[in-house]
């Protein structure tokens, strides 16, 4: 009677048999169809696991090799530590399920562990948390892996910052690998500063410092010049470039942080496997997000995978699927099952003093623009995209209208559809380039260069929101004609450049900055020193609008403290009567606002409009 032997040495699963019956199982349709998948070939009688098998790949060679066995008239023995292994894997989601419940719920028999965990986190910072911050900083620190969804300008830096100084006052790690987009490298080395002020002093490797601009140079840092680095700073795009010497860093003593996660949202995409190839090895890991499911349950793919790569199969089993379309019931238990793995908080939870109600500043059309926009809905009907941004243009500099209009320089306002072509505006119309050329500057951009002057002379700074970079530097010049001194940010302006930017808009050596959210809408704080936003041009993306806001609208903000946003808006006439697209869009992303913070009141996960449903929304009233 053969006798089979399952052993794990909690690195590497063994199968022995006896010496005789090795080479008749390596020619059994058994091993070709179902084993070799998981077991190598050995030698003699021994054969060995293949690598990075998780616990479910266990208990299914366990499976498979009893069920052979028993055809085969023996028996299959598995280990103690193989079966412990197994069984305490197995459990370890359902314990997690049920303490992240527990914490969320304030659980009395828990409250002797937040006491002393808070006060080991207010010995090591030299900024005290607030209470609602360090319930969730104790929650990502219990949890060991998962997520922060709370909205953006809520604090949910600090809170990581919490996390990371307990469990290095506990001697369970030595640094923070952070990953995340290139402009919120400024907020978390700020953030280290303001939190460990006294305490610890900031030790950062930067990746994209100046003298790391090529792969090679990041490998080569990271193997030598981390001894006492206790912060390091990589993008999404370079994971990939240093991953090799990433990993020993994140598998040794670090808590791994993927900050704006929903940048590796897309399930196949290059950023993705770079960064689930990561979080394989981290123990301690922390994703945070402002906007988990800007466009499906899609979008939680990759995240639940960051979080849980060896157990998501079994413990939550959604199929892309069915995040991508599931039925509200399969929704409810979608969040059912996320719920105790994910924080979220608002700042009403944390007291931020709430902005002053949105300043709408009607702008009307002249003739000329009232003419242009009856000629690009002839010719844009059907590219709805392109019809937003020529408009856009139309607002700020007509002669933009004589240019080709390349979609996918916009294809952020798309993500969840690839771009459209442009037909392109005929420029070799008489009457359209007469219009164009005689169009003065429009209404909104006079309004918006006086209403950001008398700010100015008020004292205030302020900053300025735009879509186009023309529409930047064309503001940007009017108000520096009037002797408003300005500064702008964009994409083609270099890091170092944009945190020089920063810190002198911060320290008062100019009163006026002017952007795009796609540029600088995360993790830049500015609340210290701004509260006068105005919106020259915005788009349907609510994410982009939320984190535009939150610039200066942030936890941190003394009681009483105003903030004022003031969106401008261009009306037409035309045949069915009044209409502003600015006025639709700013009604559309006000309703999404809405149920996002119903999501938030329900504790569960709002799932955004299509780019395609905004844009029908917004353009029903004028194509009716």
């Amino acid at each position: 009677m053969a006798e089979w032997l399952l052993d794990y040495d909690g690195a590497v699963l063994t199968l022995r048999v006896p010496d005789g019956e090795a080479e008749a199982l390596l020619r059994s349709a058994f091993y070709k169809l179902s084993l070799r998948r998981y077991i190598a070939k050995g030698e003699g009688g021994l054969f060995t696991g293949k690598p990075a098998l998780t616990h479910l790949d266990l208990q299914r060679v366990a499976g498979l090799c009893e069920k052979e066995c028993a055809q085969r008239g023996g028996t299959l023995t598995v280990s103690p530590a193989l079966a412990d292994y197994i069984q305490s894997r197995g459990n370890y989601l359902e314990q997690r399920f049920r303490l992240g419940v527990e914490i969320k719920n304030r659980g009395e028999k828990l409250l002797p562990r937040f006491q002393e965990y808070q006060s080991t986190v207010n010995a090591a910072m030299a900024r005290p948390l607030r209470e609602r911050q360090m319930w969730d900083s104790f929650f990502l620190c219990a949890m060991k892996r998962s997520a922060n969804f709370s909205v953006p300008g809520s604090g949910k830096t600090a809170s990581v910052l919490g996390v990371y100084a307990c469990l290095k006052s506990r001697g369970l790690i030595k640094r923070l690998v952070v990953v995340c987009p290139k402009n919120a490298f400024g907020s978390w080395m700020d953030e280290f500063f303001l939190c460990f002020t006294g305490k610890e002093p900031l030790r950062v490797l930067n990746l994209h410092a100046p003298g790391l601009s090529s792969a090679a140079a990041r490998r080569t840092a990271l193997r030598y010049d981390t001894g006492n680095v206790n912060l390091i700073l990589v993008n999404y795009e370079s994971v990939g470039g240093v991953l090799e010497d990433l990993l020993p860093l994140v598998r040794s003593e670090a808590l791994l942080v993927f900050d704006e996660v929903h940048k590796v949202k897309k399930v196949d995409g290059e950023y993705a496997a770079a960064a689930l190839a990561l979080a394989e090895q981290s123990v301690y890991l922390t994703a945070l997000t402002g906007t988990p499911v800007p466009n499906s349950y899609l979008d939680l793919y990759n995240l639940l995978h960051l979080l849980f790569p060896d157990e998501y199969d079994e413990f939550f089993g959604f199929s892309a699927a069915l995040l991508r379309r599931p039925t509200p019931a399969e929704a409810e238990t979608i969040n059912n099952r996320l719920q105790p793995f994910f924080c979220r908080t608002t700042k009403e939870q944390l007291e931020v003093p709430p902005a002053l109600p949105d300043q709408i500043l009607t702008c009307p059309a002249s003739a000329e623009e009232n003419r242009l926009l009856e000629l690009l809905v002839h010719t844009y009907r059907r590219n709805k995209l392109a019809l937003f941004l020529r408009i856009l243009q139309l607002e700020s500099t007509p002669r933009l209208l004589l240019q080709r209009l390349d979609l996918r320089d916009f294809r952020y306002l798309l993500d969840d559809g690839a771009p459209v072509e442009d037909p392109g505006f005929d420029g070799r119309n008489q009457e359209v380039r007469r219009l164009i050329e005689t169009c003065p500057p429009s209404t909104k951009f006079r309004r918006c260069v006086q209403l950001v002057e008398e700010l100015s002379k008020e004292g205030k700074p302020v900053i300025v929101w735009c879509v186009f970079l023309d529409s930047i530097h064309a503001l940007s010049e009017a108000l520096e004609a009037r002797g408003v001194p300005t500064r702008c940010i964009y994409g083609a302006v270099p890091l170092e450049e944009r945190q020089s930017i920063l810190q002198d808009f911060k320290l008062g050596r100019f009163q006026v900055l002017l952007s795009n959210p796609h540029t600088l809408a995360e993790s830049v704080s500015l609340h210290s020193v701004c509260h006068d936003a105005v919106y020259f041009e915005y788009s349907y993306n609510l994410v982009h609008l939320l984190q535009s806001k939150d610039r200066i609208h942030r936890l941190g903000l003394p009681k009483g403290q105003y903030t004022q946003y003031a969106f401008l808006q261009t009306e037409y006439l035309t045949e069915n009567g009044p209409w502003s697209m600015e006025g639709e869009v700013y009604r559309r992303l006000r309703q999404k606002e809405q149920t996002m913070l119903e999501a938030i009141g329900r504790r569960t996960l709002e799932v955004l409009p299509t780019s395609e449903e905004d844009l029908e929304m917004i353009f029903k009233p004028l194509l009716q």
